[in-house]
């Protein structure tokens, strides 16, 4: 008999334990991207819009890139130096669907301006919004604006 009391305040006690402890909160889903699918576009092209613009304006640049699947924007950072002072300037657009030239299931444009010299730019797809990419292999780009 003793040891069926025993048991019992056992079970008992132990109950009381795990009604103690907190309930685990739900996990949130986030969204996963597969290592797979994390790559920047194959090529970045710049090419300078021909027009007549007013005197002093700087040059338009349009930038063009393949579309990556499952992308939700771009970062196109770019760095130059202009013949007068060699300064290194910089500058970043997150590119979107919202701001792009046109954004379409293949191909995405932007269009800049630009100051005159000697650039140097890279773009980044970036994924989801925790904003995964591939940092270390930016499509990559270099030209002279004159």
């Amino acid at each position: 008999m003793t040891r069926l009391v025993f048991v019992a305040l056992a079970m008992l006690a132990g109950s009381s334990l795990c009604a103690q402890r907190p309930l685990p909160e739900p996990q949130l889903r986030k969204s996963v991207v597969s290592r797979m699918s994390v790559r920047n576009p194959p090529f970045l092209r710049a090419s300078e819009i021909l027009g007549r613009g007013t005197p002093g304006e700087q040059p338009r640049i349009r930038f063009e890139w393949e579309q990556v699947p499952g992308c939700t924007a771009y970062v196109l950072a770019g760095q130059w130096t202009d013949n007068q002072s060699w300064a290194v300037r910089t500058l970043e657009y997150r590119v979107t669907d919202r701001n792009a030239t046109s954004w379409t299931v293949n191909h995405v444009t932007f269009d800049g301006s630009l100051a005159r010299g000697s650039h140097s730019w890279k773009l980044i797809a970036v994924f989801g919004p925790d904003e995964t990419g591939d940092f270390e292999n930016p499509a990559h780009v270099s030209f002279n604006v004159r």
